[in-house]
């Protein structure tokens, strides 16, 4: 049996024949049996330095992007952030008198939504990216 780091594949010479890639490492049966029991287990198999198969831990899963935050916790993410004046500023800003009031009454909400259309043309306005606004949900929820 062989483990090719360069396409994380295993193969074997009555399958693959003279199709085994250049890089490929020879292992025992037992290696690859224990190899498999890992990944069964929830491991992944990736090559260590020198190309061989060893089990790793799997990357942790990123942070879900909370829904809604309160508006205590993303008024605090904006501090932390360096943003909170720049907001406030792009609300002053707003010279329609009904335009300004609803962005007033959308910035003093008890909850921002993640998906809300003021706070994402709001969060554009300022600069911001989509990621950096699920960065900033994600920092929020944290307070």
């Amino acid at each position: 049996m062989f483990y090719s780091a360069s396409t994380g594949g295993f193969y074997s010479k009555e399958i693959h024949g003279s199709n085994i890639p250049a890089d490929a490492v020879e292992i025992t049966d037992d290696e690859h049996a224990a190899l498999m029991a890992g990944q069964a287990a929830g491991k992944r198999i990736v090559p260590d330095e020198n190309g061989r198969p060893i089990l790793a831990d799997p990357p942790p899963a990123p942070p879900s992007i909370p829904k809604r935050v309160t508006r205590r916790q993303g008024r605090l993410a904006l501090l932390d952030a360096g943003l909170l004046d720049a907001v406030e500023s792009a609300i002053d800003a707003i010279t329609d008198p009904t335009e300004k009031r609803a962005a007033q009454i959308e910035y003093e909400a008890e909850t921002w939504e993640r998906g809300n259309a003021f706070l994402m043309g709001m969060w554009a306005q300022i600069g911001g990216t989509d990621a950096d606004l699920d960065a900033l949900f994600v920092a929020a929820n944290a307070k």
